[in-house]
């Protein structure tokens, strides 16, 4: 029997059987598996938190026929205000959703992690907007799987003047001259394009009193909304959901 002691941030869970749930962990060492919770449904069991989202702990997991299977946990992380806060927990069922669809099973990487486990710690302690946080988490998920979008040239002739359109078949910002090279180039605000370079480059902290208009805002998730779905090739269901609740 194979034996492993890992740590483990939990993206989701599944009900399985009758009393047994199944938790899709992104683990530091071992990438995304799927571990199965004995008991797990019953309120008096001792893998009753184990696996409730967001979490991060150390696990000992061993393999089964079909699945692992947790032996025992110890808690690193519970993240608490996003249980208890629905914008929070709208923002990091996003944030878990995306790692989930982006890695393979077992596809391993510890930059992926950190990122994941820091993004998650901000999300729990910071009071940020949450268009703002995503656009900012987006930017910074897409550049560091190499699509990071050029920002401060054109990204057709390299100029830095007159950036005053976004593509994202091209990869970035364009100049007036190229926008015809770019079939979907469409029109930037200059104040859109500093904004985006900060959300981009800033730290979390950094976005807690950051003043920008509605109007900007949007415009910032719609062009990084598209950016993301245009390169990594995926639509993302719990965005629909803080979509809504900004609406409500």
């Amino acid at each position: 029997m194979r034996l492993l002691k890992i740590e483990a941030i939990v993206l989701k869970n599944n009900l399985i059987g009758e009393t047994d749930k199944i938790a899709t962990l992104f683990t530091k060492s071992y990438g995304k598996l799927q571990a199965v919770a004995k008991g797990a449904r019953r309120s008096k069991s001792r893998f009753v938190n184990a696996i409730r989202p967001f979490v991060v702990a150390n696990y000992v997991i061993f393999e089964g026929q079909n699945y692992y299977y947790i032996d025992q946990w110890e808690l690193i992380e519970a993240h608490r205000n996003i249980e208890k806060d629905l914008v929070k927990f709208s923002v990091a069922s996003y944030i878990a959703e995306t790692i989930n669809k982006i890695l393979e099973e077992n596809q391993k990487s510890e930059r992926l992690y950190l990122f994941l486990k820091h993004s998650l710690k901000a999300v729990d302690e910071l009071q940020i907007d949450p268009l703002i946080f995503i656009s900012s988490y987006n930017l910074k998920l897409v550049s560091l799987l190499g699509y990071m979008p050029q920002l401060d040239n054109c990204v057709v002739c390299g100029k830095r003047e007159n950036l005053k359109y976004f593509s994202n078949s091209c990869g970035g910002a364009v100049c007036i001259n190229c926008k015809n090279k770019c079939f979907d180039a469409k029109p930037l605000h200059e104040v859109t394009l500093k904004a985006i370079k900060y959300f981009l480059k800033g730290d979390y902290d950094k976005l807690q009193n950051i003043k920008v208009s509605g109007v900007i805002k949007e415009e910032v998730d719609k062009i990084i909304t598209a950016y993301v779905k245009e390169h990594l090739e995926i639509e993302f269901k719990s965005k629909d959901f803080i979509d809504n609740l900004q609406n409500m």
